[in-house]
């Protein structure tokens, strides 16, 4: 006779982050809408309210390490110059004309199309909010409002690994795979980190349904909400990061459908209603960008008159591009390190996470894939757009191996 174990996540962790989450996707609405300023710094005011209550509450006490890593992240984002090209003329170049120009769409005049206009604004939209209460610009500390944007997720994270060495486990491996990408200005490592918490969150509602809501009624009803409230805010927030954000956001809710259509489970209404409210903000954004006429450059829109079907079956036929893929793709250490540990907790613990892991590996062998059509489909020089690329795209698959290794150990004593 099989026994269903129930998991009870940190219900506070997944309220503040809940919250945060909320705040940082309010100011993104706020300029959206053309909002008057102070409602813009009213919210912004909130938000670091949330944070520090957070890092100074009695009631988060047990996770001193995971307030010490968020001060690290952002001391260490301040104290750094932005040098990474992505960073400086794309992400902040677009927080910049928001700020100077106080207008989200400034990007709408397409002015210097290789700079990504098409991409949805909502880490910049914070960067600006931050240098508009500042009073001027810089390139250094408008950056470190991504810091802001990565608490929720890592919240999440922690909240259902609950034990403290665990989450020190984790806090190590997010520094040992990310590096710089987290404080250098781009967003890459904030879709891997809100990859791995949407996966999770899914996971958790809609595929394994082991979730301990809480004894009491009212308890239960509330943190369930609080729970639904959370997958909805990191689901707009990994759409309204990059592009790519949108791709992992649509391969995990195809996957959802596909496990639920396998197993012949029902698809609820409240299931569709969440993934309506998560896909709104990104299909809106599109479709407004698509009027101006701003079209995202990886689709064709590029350096030449060269379709992407030719450019496709012109790199398949040359052998030079699966020497690349080899090189960039496959070899890459930290896709190769990952690789081993997920594969022998896989051999270790898979008869009783089967459902995880297949859940898991269907997402991120799908974006894998999908990761070289894209590249195959690129306007710029395969080399270039693998050598400066690849490494960031690959931190998603890289997070989400490391992350659920150390998930399947969260009702095992770990000593360190």
């Amino acid at each position: 006779m099989s026994v269903k174990t129930f998991y009870t996540p940190d219900w506070k962790l997944i309220r503040i982050s809940c919250f945060i989450s909320l705040a940082v996707f309010c100011n993104y609405l706020l300029w959206a809408i053309n909002s008057y300023s102070f409602l813009k710094y009213f919210n912004f005011s909130l938000l670091i309210f949330l944070i520090l209550n957070f890092l100074i509450n009695k009631d988060f006490k047990d996770h001193n390490y995971v307030r010490l890593f968020f001060i690290c992240l952002l001391v260490l984002s301040l104290g750094s110059v932005t040098t990474d090209w992505d960073a400086r003329s794309v992400w902040l170049f677009h927080a910049k004309r928001i700020f100077f120009d106080n207008n989200l769409y400034s990007g709408f005049d397409n002015y210097e199309p290789e700079l990504m206009n098409a991409y949805p604004l909502l880490a910049p939209s914070l960067s600006a909010t931050l240098a508009k209460i500042v009073g001027y610009w810089n390139e250094i500390f408008p950056k470190s409002t991504n810091i802001f944007v990565l608490l929720p997720a890592l919240l999440v994270q922690c909240s259902f690994l609950k034990n403290y060495k665990l989450n020190l486990i984790w806090l190590m491996f997010i520094l040992l795979f990310s590096g710089r990408i987290l404080v250098n200005g781009r967003t890459d490592g904030l879709v891997a980190m809100y990859f791995v918490s949407n996966c999770l969150i899914i996971f958790s509602l809609f595929i394994e349904n082991k979730i301990n809501y809480g004894t009491r009624r009212k308890d239960r009803k509330l943190n369930e909400i609080f729970l639904l409230a959370s997958g909805i805010f990191t689901g707009i927030t990994l759409t309204l990061l990059k592009n790519e954000g949108f791709v992992l956001m649509l391969i995990i809710f195809l996957t959802t459908i596909l496990y639920k259509a396998i197993n012949k489970k029902s698809f609820k209404s409240k299931e569709l209603i969440f993934w309506i409210i998560i896909f709104s903000p990104f299909v809106m954004w599109k479709l407004m960008t698509i009027y101006h006429g701003v079209y995202p450059r990886i689709l064709g829109y590029g350096v030449d008159d060269i379709s992407i079907y030719e450019r496709i079956t012109g790199r398949l036929l040359h052998l030079n591009s699966y020497k690349l893929f080899i090189t960039y793709l496959i070899l890459n250490e930290k896709f190769i390190l990952s690789l081993i540990i997920f594969s022998f907790v896989l051999y270790k613990n898979f008869t009783n996470n089967k459902t995880m892991f297949t859940f898991v590996l269907l997402n991120v062998i799908s974006y894998y894939i999908l990761l070289y059509i894209i590249f195959l489909g690129a306007s710029w020089d395969l080399e270039m757009t693998l050598n400066s690329s690849a490494h960031r795209v690959l931190v998603s698959i890289v997070l989400a191996f490391s992350f659920f290794s150390i998930y399947t150990f969260k009702n095992k004593t770990i000593k360190l």
